[in-house]
């Protein structure tokens, strides 16, 4: 008997066509070939003919692609080193003077109102009043400075003086015109009554230029850090700059108020010492801010 062999249903495919199991081609697998694009290498970027690559190298031309020119980082209050360094040292040097002072903040509330006769507030001061003292008079010389060199900034919008400098102006101008009036009172107190008016007269001086330093910090660091106030903070910095020499010539006219003579006086002295020299000062400023700026030019 001849066993005749199953039919392999299983066939192999070839390179043109694949059979599947119900006979039905598959379609053709063509594969792919890779065709080499650059067979003698990539052209040359630069219209140089030379063969030697070391020379070509040295001779190549690169394009390198134009920037734009750089601008400077606005001179603003934060951005600035030297004013931002300004407040810190003075906030801490009040931090560390300021232990076991409100027993002396109080006297000097108290003694701008009162004209009694009295022993003098500093008479017998501590180490550490007298450095609180110092420490407050500092702060009023920097947040004066401030705010006259931003009214600067206000009408003359051209001046170009960096802020920390300005600043530093500023409060040099502050204390000149604070060691200036303290020395004419006292002048003119010997001149017109004696010398325990006259003590308590520039106690009063001191002790309110002390005293504002604190409430005039609160409009300077809004100026610092929120640009946006600065219009509305000038005007509370300056009303609370008014309300000081307001309480001072208060406490000058209860001193020295005698009869109606004495009226004409205050008048005079008014006019001389508390609104004429405000004149000078703001005239001087711009003269030694336009003096710096020009020092700074030169430079």
């Amino acid at each position: 008997m001849t066993v005749s062999a199953a039919p392999d249903t299983h066939l192999v495919a070839d390179t043109l066509q694949a059979v599947d199991t119900t006979g039905t081609p598959s379609p053709v697998v063509v594969p792919q070939v890779f065709v080499p694009q650059y067979i003698q290498g990539f052209e040359r970027s630069t219209p140089l003919q030379e063969s030697d690559p070391l020379k070509d190298l040295q001779e190549t031309i690169i394009a390198i692609p134009e920037g734009f020119d750089a601008k400077p980082m606005p001179d603003t209050p934060t951005n600035n080193s030297l004013l931002v360094s300004i407040v810190v040292v003075v906030f801490l040097l009040f931090a560390f003077t300021f232990k076991k002072g409100t027993k002396f903040l109080g006297e000097i509330f108290r003694s701008v109102l009162n004209v009694k006769e009295r022993q003098s507030l500093f008479d017998d001061s501590t180490v550490r009043e007298t450095q609180l003292r110092a420490v407050l008079l500092g702060m009023t010389f920097v947040s004066e400075g401030f705010c006259l060199f931003e009214l600067l900034l206000q009408h003359i919008p051209t001046l170009s003086v960096p802020i920390g400098t300005g600043v530093c102006c500023g409060s040099l101008v502050a204390f000149g015109y604070y060691f200036l009036q303290k020395w004419l009172y006292r002048g003119l107190g010997l001149i017109f009554t004696d010398a325990a008016h006259t003590r308590k007269w520039v106690e009063s001086f001191i002790s309110i230029n002390a005293i504002i330093s604190i409430p005039m910090a609160v409009p300077v660091l809004a100026m610092i850090f929120v640009p946006q106030w600065k219009p509305v903070m000038l005007a509370v910095a300056a009303a609370i700059y008014v309300i000081s020499r307001i309480l001072f010539i208060y406490k000058g006219f209860k001193i020295f108020y005698r009869n109606i003579l004495d009226l004409f006086y205050f008048i005079v002295y008014f006019c001389a010492l508390e609104i004429a020299p405000l004149f000078w000062v703001y005239k001087s400023s711009i003269l030694i801010y336009n003096f710096v700026e020009l020092k700074i030019q030169q430079l």
